[in-house]
């Protein structure tokens, strides 16, 4: 066993949750106290032994965590000085040298979520790993190092800890029981913290600037800011806010074997959301049924960014094998997440979704994500650039929100499509009741087909039971390879025993079409 021992000195901790600045994060994330452990690494002169060390921790599995309990604090609105001066822009900004007195700094508000802890120690375990020597002494060592996890005023005390003090976890990973999904490291990540750090430019920035403050006559200044502008413009360089785009569930180790997960589909109720804003363009938001255009630009995007990645993972993205043929077996969907369900919904897209097979193994998840946190950004010709985000906001949309659109963990009974479900086939009855039949038909295959019970009643209709949802001849008929054109209807569903999505059914469920989101009150 490798674990990981940490005693927060104050007796609480101050950290917010990545998606929720109100809310303190608790248990704390397996990735934040990596990144602690990177900053210490790369504040005190980047050793290689100690870097070597990280990248075996990088490529550990997610932690069993052992953490107390906590109770949360409430918001205390504090005012700080900002890292930038306002007023002339074009003269280089100075804040990066840290004898400016901050008196001379705009203060803004801030506020810094809190949580008191029952016990001080905390622990992360890996019970089937085991460090070497060299790595656990260079590990030993960089724990030392850590003074704060999260906040300044959140100290904290690191070390390795033995077998016999983190025996009992309190959190296990586990994504079909999980009741919250912390953030963990894999391999590249402490590459891609080095990257947003963009420590060396910024070093060579600050030796400008002070070269450029300390110059003893006009005509050094000249050079000094001439050399500055040419290698910088008007501009520091970027130092980006390190992001952690790979989640994993956990579930209490006490509530694990009584769980008894609910029916649920071939993809996980874990959906990964992306917010989607204008960056430039004549339009300020996207209709629901132009989604399958997006959705098509956003998978060629992937695909273009998983060249570098094994074969498994550029299949699991396309949905095809080497030879060009379909997979056999689920791969990644995508999910229109639309302002629907509401009194004054309108139907326009608030984010997107990547849909996960459930079964997907965990490297090649960590690879499926590593790839979907490329994409930041979708050409979409006429209708502009769009951004993707995956920061959802202090306080996110519930159309937004996982769990809008997969009822887990609870489930539900009742389920209404927002794209309509597109047939396998033409439907080949004359009169409209047999063609009704025909279409529930298919789609209660449909349901069997993606992992779920038979539904106890499928009611076809041509509008939504859910408010802002376009009726189905707004979308546009996804086509097949022949050039004709597939019918399509949006449905109702009833199952016997409440289900889990995501839920996507019938020939476009990999496209966004088919989408079924639960009914409230059900």
């Amino acid at each position: 066993m490798f674990a990981l021992g940490i005693r927060y000195l104050n007796g609480f901790v101050a950290a917010s949750e990545p998606d929720a600045r109100e809310r303190p994060e608790w248990p704390p994330h397996p990735a934040r106290v990596f990144m602690a452990l990177a900053a210490a690494h790369f504040e005190t002169g980047a050793d290689l032994a100690e870097r070597a060390a990280l990248e075996w921790l990088e490529s550990l599995p997610p932690p069993r965590l052992q953490a107390p309990s906590a109770t949360a604090r409430a918001v205390v609105t504090h005012y700080v000085p900002v890292n930038d001066k306002p007023g002339d822009r074009s003269k280089p900004p100075t804040a990066i040298i840290q004898s400016i007195p901050q008196l001379a700094r705009d203060r803004q508000a801030r506020g810094f979520a809190r949580a008191w802890l029952e016990e001080e120690i905390v622990y992360l375990a890996w019970p089937e790993a085991e460090a070497g020597t060299e790595v656990a002494r260079a590990l030993e060592g960089l724990a030392a190092k850590v003074t704060r996890i999260g906040h300044s005023t959140s100290l904290v005390q690191m070390w390795l800890a033995g077998p016999d003090e983190a025996a009992e976890a309190t959190w296990v990973p586990d994504e079909e029981c999980a009741e919250v999904s912390l953030r963990v490291a894999e391999p590249g990540t402490l590459a891609e913290l080095e990257r947003r750090y963009n420590a060396e430019a910024a070093e060579r920035y600050g030796a400008l600037v002070l070269a450029l403050d300390g110059a003893p006559d006009t005509k050094a200044r000249r050079e000094a800011r001439k050399e500055l502008k040419q290698a910088f413009g008007d501009e520091p360089p970027p130092r980006l806010r390190p992001q952690i785009p790979l989640y994993q569930g956990y579930a209490r180790a006490g509530k694990v074997a009584q769980c008894r997960p609910l029916p649920g589909t071939v993809w996980s109720p874990h959906l990964v959301g992306f917010t989607l804003e204008p960056a430039d363009g004549p339009y300020r938001a996207l209709g629901l049924a132009g989604a399958a255009g997006l959705v098509a630009r956003w998978r060629e995007a992937l695909l273009s960014r998983a060249n570098d990645g094994p074969d498994s993972v550029r299949q699991i993205v396309s949905g095809h094998a080497a030879g060009g043929s379909p997979l056999e077996g689920p791969h990644l969907a995508f999910v229109p997440l639309a302002f629907v369900g509401h009194p004054h919904a309108d139907g326009h897209l608030l984010g997107v979704a990547a849909a996960l097979p459930a079964e997907l193994a965990p490297a090649e998840r960590r690879e499926v994500l590593r790839v979907l946190g490329r994409v930041t950004e979708l050409r979409l010709g006429p209708l502009g650039v769009w951004r993707l985000g995956r920061e959802l906001g202090p306080r996110p949309r519930w159309a937004l929100r996982p769990e809008a659109w997969t009822a887990h963990p609870e489930g539900a009974t009742h389920w209404a499509t927002v794209t309509p479900v597109a047939f396998d086939r033409h439907p080949r009855a004359k009169d409209r009741a047999a063609y009704q039949r025909e279409a529930a038909e298919m789609i209660a295959a449909g349901c069997e087909a993606i992992g779920l019970p038979r539904p106890r009643e499928v009611v076809v209709t041509s509008v939504s039971a859910h408010l802002g949802v376009p009726p189905a001849h707004v979308f546009p008929r996804l086509t097949r390879k022949d050039g004709s054109e597939r019918r399509h209807a949006h449905a109702i569903l009833v199952f016997e025993e409440p289900v889990v999505g995501p839920m996507l059914i019938g020939a476009g469920r990999y496209r966004g079409y088919g989408l079924a989101r639960p009914v409230e009150g059900t």
